[in-house]
């Protein structure tokens, strides 16, 4: 998932999240998880002030991402 840096500021990022979220809720998931690149300190931070947590960096060849996060799922309302 991404979205444009003319788009940065929109909020539009939290919404994604957000329709992930319910979608992996009402299929039965208990988490969400995601990888992110291991050199975007930025990008981490943003997940962090999403509820996720940092589960640990691993090491990809020819990958730049690898950076592994999770947050828990509410069960559909």
């Amino acid at each position: 998932m991404i979205v444009a840096r003319s788009h940065a500021g929109l909020g539009i990022g939290g919404k994604l999240l957000a329709w992930v979220s319910e979608k992996a809720a009402e299929a039965g998931r208990h988490w969400l998880r995601l990888d992110a690149w291991r050199t975007n300190p930025h990008l981490h931070a943003y997940y962090l002030g999403h509820g996720f947590r940092h589960v640990r960096t691993i090491d990809l060849p020819h990958r730049g991402s690898g950076a592994l996060f999770q947050r828990a799922i509410s069960a559909p309302s």
